[in-house]
């Protein structure tokens, strides 16, 4: 009876280490992808600002802010400001497959190894489109300078975001 009391106790164990393990080395991805494409825009701050405070948006300046510092997209089923992204300006790229492996590190739960605390407002110029057999996944809207990310439809929590490095090497990856 001992004899079996310590191996649960070992298989236990092991296995919530093994799961902490999986954890710190970025293997509970946030999305399962095939495919990654890239958007940015060369909007200016002082262009954005004209944007914000024009009281008289048209639809183009609207839905550009939109993406750039509201809450577009909500969910994985909001997809039609993808369609939009080339109409207002944003340029497109292909990441190649051969960064997916770096990018589903990156985008993947883990511990925290410092607190972020950008004091800035978010200004996404860069948006990470995942798909999977050309079906919507997810997006990450990236904002660089003030190390800030805006992630819909991940399979874990992603407020933990950056706070391991995670800019500088997305950065070197997609630039």
């Amino acid at each position: 009876m001992k004899k079996i009391v310590f191996i649960l106790s070992s298989v236990l164990f092991f296995s919530c280490n093994q799961k902490q393990k999986e954890v710190e080395s970025g293997d509970l991805p946030y999305f399962v992808f095939d495919q990654v494409e890239h958007y940015h825009t060369d909007l200016t701050p002082e262009q954005f600002d004209s944007i914000v405070i024009n009281p008289e948006k048209t639809d183009k300046e609207l839905a550009l802010f939109q993406i750039i510092n509201g809450k577009i997209p909500v969910s994985s089923i909001d997809t039609v400001f993808v369609k939009n992204m080339d109409i207002l300006g944003f340029s497109k790229t292909e990441i190649d497959s051969t960064h997916f492996k770096k990018i589903n590190e990156l985008f993947s739960k883990r511990d925290a190894k410092k607190e972020i605390s950008a004091t800035c407002n978010s200004y996404y110029k860069d948006v990470l489109i995942f798909r999977n057999k050309d079906k919507f996944i997810g997006a990450a809207k990236i904002d660089f300078d003030c190390q800030k990310s805006q992630i819909t439809g991940a399979r874990y929590n992603t407020e933990d975001f950056g706070a391991s490095g995670e800019f500088k090497e997305l950065s070197a990856v997609i630039k």
